[in-house]
């Protein structure tokens, strides 16, 4: 089998991750923040080193800054329903996948807020300039994908607060994409908190993710989640400190454990080397590709503006029957469909019938993507 699937997961993770998330397992983990017996101070240790590493990666400056969650969605979540009042206005674009666009629908729905979208070119790439058009004296907060998981496209999220009148405006970047991939840092995109998942680029085990955010933003995010958290259990009230304040219940230390291992694999490699090491497996992609008459790559042919996540159409083939086809006769794993991103691609002309996505991933190598692009020869000629 050859997996092309990365951007909804990585197949794939380092020895380390898989051994981590064993070792707790077989030797148990006690239950973090919860006493302090040796067991439950150990999760509480595999937890830290995993905000620091955390931390590292996102160029932030404390580790209690790192908050656990299951997602990226619920990372989200939490940051849109703590943040928002009623009445705010937020700025957000058609690119935007629907861990974005459907908790701000809903709040729309119920005439709790207002929304504006920004446009994007034909590469996917979002109008940023446009924001000056759109925002109000009740703009709270601009909340953009820093990738699209669309067409991979790397959106200019550090010229925002530039372009602001008010620059106090809360900047939320959804980097469920480009973590692990590209450079994410809180402080270089210029952001007030970074979004991320640990399935991904991370290379960590599902159910993990989080957000890092600024003293900021904090003071103004209530919890959404509120329970038990092992501190000033005499309160009924939610903690007020980090990271207590926005993590209520259970942590998922086996998957913490397993995310850490994943994170040091990246920063031991380093972002650089891995971007690096991307561009030369998407120019090939790329220039290959491009001689196939009837495939057409949505999104940039440049590499230095994008990840390696491609969205194809087909001129006489259905996506899904592509991805069938690649799957069935090859042994070629990608997605088809409107990978959560509605409004992506009606801006881009194929909500229609959707897209082929493949996606490399940190083990992809040049002989899959030539296996791929054989593959996408013979059964675009079908």
């Amino acid at each position: 089998m050859i997996y092309f699937d990365n951007a909804s997961t990585t197949l794939r993770k380092p020895d380390s991750v898989s051994k981590a998330v064993y070792q707790l397992l077989i030797e148990g983990s006690g239950n973090p923040g919860r006493g302090a017996n040796r067991v439950s101070m150990d999760a509480g240790r595999v937890l830290m080193n995993c905000r620091l590493e955390l931390m590292r990666l996102f160029q932030g400056n404390k580790p209690e800054n790192v908050i656990f969650k299951s997602s990226v969605t619920e990372a989200l979540n939490t940051l849109i329903l703590g943040l928002l009042k009623e009445g705010d206005h937020v700025i957000t674009s058609v690119m935007e996948h629907n861990s974005v666009l459907r908790p701000l629908e809903a709040l729309r729905m119920k005439g709790f807020i207002t929304y504006d979208l920004l446009g994007a070119d034909a590469n996917g790439r979002i109008a940023i300039e446009d924001i000056r058009s759109l925002e109000r004296l009740e703009t709270r907060a601009i909340i953009l994908s820093h990738v699209s998981n669309l067409t991979g496209s790397i959106q200019p999220l550090k010229k925002i607060r530039g372009l602001l009148a008010n620059p106090e405006i809360f900047i939320i970047a959804d980097c469920a994409q480009s973590a692990g991939y590209i450079d994410v840092g809180i402080d270089s995109l210029n952001v007030d908190a970074i979004a991320f998942t640990g399935h991904k680029g991370l290379l960590g085990p599902q159910g993990t993710g989080g957000f890092l955010l600024n003293e900021r933003l904090e003071r103004q995010v209530s919890p959404v989640f509120t329970g038990g958290t092992g501190s000033d259990s005499l309160s009924l009230m939610q903690p007020d400190f980090l990271p207590d304040k926005f993590e209520a219940g259970t942590h998922n230390t086996p998957g913490a454990a397993g995310l850490l291992e994943g994170v040091k694999y990246i920063l031991n490699i380093s972002i650089m080397k891995i971007m690096h090491d991307n561009r030369i497996l998407m120019n090939h992609f790329i220039e290959s590709i491009s001689q196939i008459p009837r495939i057409e790559v949505q999104g940039s042919l440049d590499s230095k503006d994008r990840i390696p996540t491609f969205s194809l159409k087909f001129k006489d083939l259905e996506p899904s029957e592509a991805s069938y086809l690649l799957e069935t006769q090859y042994g070629i794993i990608t997605r088809s469909g409107y990978h959560c991103a509605p409004l992506a691609h009606k801006a881009l002309g194929s909500i229609d019938r959707g897209t082929l996505r493949i996606s490399f991933g940190h083990y992809t190598t040049l002989e899959e993507i030539d296996t791929l692009l054989e593959a996408l020869t013979k059964i675009s000629e079908v």
